[in-house]
């Protein structure tokens, strides 16, 4: 089929019907070009949304317009993505030169007492939407999903939202044959559950069963989960993800 990916994507985001929406969203799936527009455009989106509370006055304002104006530009693609870079890069220097007189470090490693009652809401939360087939959230990921042909999987679903308050990229597979399996990706670590084990007796990943469901979260940093009501088809894709 021949489209304009830019087009297309400034239509979307800018906010289609119901029935051309789930369409658009379904080709997204399959079109590496409009994935990539949709995906530019929401990361210059989020960055601009982020800057409020540490940036220069007028830096999120000056982000937007210069995205805004990208959107309608009849210029080629490739001069109209430069000029958005232009402008992100300056305006994530601005927020590094305002941070750098106080900023705190920053150790996701280090949980507090009450890190494993959220942790074991967060797996339980998960386990319940898979269970459910549903996914936690309605906007396209930025990031691009895993190939899991390898094991018979094709990816059915894909959605950004947030699992017990942080914020999630899910990916959801299904083979011909009904066989399931969710994939989590999120920004903070997961601390182990207490009814949890080790895999292999290392500290990379950790397995634990729900309700008829197998969650494996890993790698070291324990920010992905991977879900299926079958355990060899988790540690397949677990290792063949590189979590465990």
């Amino acid at each position: 089929m021949t489209h304009k990916p830019d087009q297309l994507a400034a239509a979307y985001l800018d906010g289609l019907p119901a029935r051309p929406r789930r369409r658009y969203e379904q080709h997204l799936l399959e079109c590496e070009a409009c994935w990539r527009e949709v995906s530019l455009a929401r990361l210059g989106g989020g960055f601009a949304g982020r800057v409020t509370d540490v940036a220069p006055p007028g830096t999120r304002e000056a982000i937007r317009a210069v995205l805004t104006a990208a959107a309608t530009d009849d210029r080629p693609f490739a001069e109209r993505r430069h000029r958005v870079r232009l402008v992100l890069v300056s305006g994530l220097l601005a927020v590094l030169l305002a941070l750098a007189g106080g900023l705190a470090a920053w150790r996701p490693w280090q949980t507090n007492t009450g890190s494993t009652t959220a942790s074991g809401s967060t797996v339980a939360l998960a386990v319940a939407s898979f269970r459910a087939d549903r996914l936690p959230g309605t906007a396209v990921p930025a990031e691009q999903p895993p190939d899991l042909n390898a094991l018979g999987l094709r990816l059915v679903g894909a959605s950004t939202g947030t699992l017990n308050g942080a914020p999630v990229t899910v990916f959801a597979y299904r083979s011909r044959a009904g066989r399931r399996l969710d994939l989590y990706r999120g920004t903070r670590p997961i601390p182990e559950t207490d009814e949890a084990q080790e895999l292999d007796g290392t500290e990379q990943a950790w397995r634990t069963d729900l309700a008829g469901v197998t969650v494996i979260c890993g790698p070291q940093d324990h920010t992905e989960l991977l879900l299926s009501s079958e355990p060899q088809l988790v540690h397949a894709a677990g290792t063949l993800l590189n979590i465990i």
